[in-house]
């Protein structure tokens, strides 16, 4: 059994919307419900539980309960790292616990299905798999402005979500670093954090996280080029 966790628990005010930037609509949908709907069109996904700041529960559960793959609502942490890892714990106390789980940022709403498939098969096979983007630009690593040293771009790889992990791998890597949470940046660091192995499926450009007003011109104009 395969679940997806579609984390939705930010206020997002970066965004400088009057809402969650998961509430706001392009093309007369939410981004959440963009998301979710391509979780639920996936025929490698059987469940998915969305995780909600406790504010928002009901208007969460609202955009979501339309679907047939959605179980549930969980509500999140004070950061993203707690927010997985109250899903997690909720999935671990079900008698018919997943094999595996998916993990995604309910603000990147142009993942493409075939891509979260992909990402499922390669954690069967591998144990965990995180959807990347390959850096096409010069990187350099900087110490207070200084560049040390270039590195060489085609070893760097920019980690997008979905993220997807054998279950009870995921899980003990999140108990072993229960108390350091705050110190990773994703779900993919903590897997690796325990010495799990993890491999890359090379993703598209236009999984964009939607972080920013700017972020959602460029949403916009997705749609105007793509009708």
């Amino acid at each position: 059994m395969v679940y997806a966790i579609i984390v939705a628990a930010g206020e997002g005010k970066r965004a400088g919307f009057e809402i969650p930037k998961q509430f706001v609509k392009l093309n007369n949908k939410t981004i959440l419900r963009m998301s979710a709907e391509k979780f639920q069109n996936s025929t490698s996904i059987d469940k998915f539980l969305v995780v909600s700041h406790r504010n928002y529960v009901d208007l969460t559960e609202k955009e979501v309960k339309i679907f047939s793959k959605f179980e549930n609502v969980v509500i999140g942490g004070s950061s993203r790292q707690e927010s997985v890892y109250n899903a997690l714990l909720y999935l671990s106390k079900k008698d018919n616990k997943p094999d595996l789980v998916c993990i995604h940022d309910a603000v990147r709403p142009f993942v493409d299905i075939k891509k979260i498939d992909e990402s499922i098969y390669k954690a069967k096979e591998i144990g965990g798999a995180v959807l990347a983007e390959m850096a096409e630009n010069t990187v350099s690593q900087v110490n207070n402005g200084r560049i040390l040293k270039t590195l060489e771009r085609s070893q760097i790889y920019l980690h997008h979500t979905p993220q997807t992990f054998d279950f009870a791998k995921l899980l003990k890597a999140y108990q072993n670093a229960e108390k350091i949470l705050s110190s990773f940046t994703d779900d993919a660091s903590i897997f690796i954090h325990s010495g799990y192995e993890t491999s890359i499926v090379e993703d598209h450009k236009n999984n964009i996280k939607l972080t920013k007003k700017e972020d959602f011109e460029l949403a916009r104009c997705f749609f105007e080029l793509n009708p």
